[in-house]
């Protein structure tokens, strides 16, 4: 882990739970450029501590999981950090149609799960993106990652300089939710300057911008918050509850604690 002089800011944002968004919002406030740790091929790549970084003129920006080490480093580098978070059951028809569209494939980052996926019904896919599965050299370790990165960016929110987004809130009170960063970065935005990166940072806007230039316009599929999770069945909402009372049964408590039980409702 590297270190920066100056204050780091650091955006760390659950899998599709809104990255491409939150960065350009915190681009607009801040005026740096994120920093992306490279990808490295492997099993549980977000819990690696390593891949935390503060390189100078940019914030960084991954999905990582803020285990002990990295909330060390936070705390040691008096970082100003980011948290955002979806509700999973939003997340898991994100996340197949993520991976059945095979998302980034345009900038040479696709998962190359489709083939496999479409070989299932779309209510069998989400099974699979619950449970997750190992077949034919095709990997995704399930839910069970996902619902334990949120639970350790829930228990680590209050032990360091941090904000918690919810993705939600911030695509239904955009304005808002930019003015509560702006006051936690300490970076002070005129109001019409923070109606400008509102509207620019809409959906619409972002999805020709991205058309325009080539870059990510694979991640612009609805655009609507809250509405995934009415695509599920009950028994997926049981898989995903049994993965939670088995695995990660203090989800529940260390999400009421910072105020997000919206985050694990249906």
């Amino acid at each position: 882990m590297s270190s920066d002089p100056a204050t780091p800011i650091v955006l760390i944002s659950g899998f599709k739970a809104g990255t491409w968004l939150m960065r350009e919002i915190v681009t607009g406030v801040t005026g740096l450029p994120f920093y992306e740790p490279p990808i490295i091929p492997g099993k549980r790549k977000y819990f690696d501590p390593g891949q935390l970084h503060f390189v100078p003129g940019h914030f960084y920006s991954w999905h990582l999981v803020p285990v002990e080490e990295v909330c060390d480093a936070l705390n040691k580098n008096q970082a100003h950090t980011i948290f955002v978070v979806r509700n999973i059951y939003d997340v898991v028809v994100s996340i197949y149609f993520h991976f059945l569209n095979n998302i980034d494939e345009d900038i040479d980052r696709g998962a190359n799960k489709h083939s496999f996926l479409r070989k299932f019904s779309f209510g069998q896919g989400l099974s699979l993106m619950i449970t997750g599965f190992d077949e034919q050299n095709v990997r995704w370790n399930g839910m069970v990652e996902v619902l334990e990165h949120y639970n350790e960016i829930f228990k680590t929110a209050s032990l360091c300089k941090s904000i918690i987004i919810n993705y939600d809130n911030l695509v239904k009170n955009k304005t808002s939710t930019i003015q509560e960063i702006t006051h936690f970065l300490e970076i002070p935005l005129l109001n019409s300057d923070i109606e400008t990166l509102a509207k620019k940072t809409s959906f619409s806007t972002m999805k020709t911008t991205a058309q325009k230039k080539q870059i990510g316009k694979s991640h612009f599929r609805e655009g609507k918050p809250a509405t995934n999770r009415n695509k599920l069945s009950e028994y997926h909402f049981i898989q995903l509850r049994q993965i939670i009372n088995l695995y990660i049964p203090d989800l529940y408590f260390n999400a009421e604690k910072v105020d997000m039980q919206d985050i694990i409702r249906p």
